[in-house]
């Protein structure tokens, strides 16, 4: 479980986070949807600890069991991805190999290539392998699918889809039908709150065009 207790974060005297409030539960992928500065990123960066949040409370494990995959990936540039991975399976007690968890993740002939030359998609796919070593119980993606192939796009929710059941698991999207893809029912930041909006909702025709006009996705 991961609860947010009415949330507010404020940057330069401007709240981005007003009042933030709903608990997560295991074994489900939320979509997190918002336009352009609506605060995902932030909201990410307070549940992990990385920022401190001016108001409310945040219920979860230690932070040793949040994992946060910016979108701007935070990965060792010079290394490969296969010793990565190996360093991190270094800490286990498991059997299962680098090479598995490469596997798994779709990563193939680029393993031994150093990972400053791996593709967005293929630097994304490396952070999914790194929560397969970890298990952290909250893992965080801040838009890992957005403008992505859809060969991509279907093996990152199948592995998390797989992986999921003892896990809180969040994904920030600013495009509808990724959202939609990752559930039926989305999760849209707003002014400063998190609303969820169902997929009946969603079908309707005023709802739908309010979203795309968060999004700035709305035609003239």
């Amino acid at each position: 479980m991961l609860k947010l207790n009415h949330i507010k974060k404020i940057y330069d005297k401007q709240e981005i986070l007003t009042d933030v409030n709903y608990e997560f539960h295991e074994g489900k992928i939320y979509p997190i949807l918002g336009g352009a500065g609506a605060g995902r990123t932030t909201l990410f960066e307070c549940i992990c600890g990385d920022v401190p949040i001016d108001g409310g409370s945040i219920e979860t494990r230690s932070k040793r069991e949040l994992f946060f995959a910016a979108k701007q990936s935070v990965l060792p540039m010079y290394i490969s991805g296969y010793e990565f991975i190996k360093f991190l399976c270094s800490f286990k007690k498991d059997d299962v190999t680098p090479d598995e968890y490469l596997d798994k993740v779709g990563i193939d002939d680029l393993r031994h290539d150093l990972i400053c030359n791996y593709s967005f998609e293929n630097k994304k796919r490396l952070q999914l392998a790194a929560f397969l070593v970890q298990r952290p119980y909250v893992v965080m993606f801040d838009e890992p699918l957005d403008f992505c192939s859809d060969d991509y796009i279907d093996t990152f929710l199948h592995v998390l889809s797989s992986e999921c059941q003892n896990h809180v698991v969040l994904i920030s999207t600013g495009v509808l039908p990724v959202a939609l893809r990752i559930s039926s029912d989305v999760l849209i930041l707003n002014n400063g709150e998190l609303n969820e909006i169902s997929e009946e909702m969603i079908n309707i025709p005023e709802i739908n065009n309010a979203i795309l006009d968060i999004l700035g996705d709305l035609e003239e």
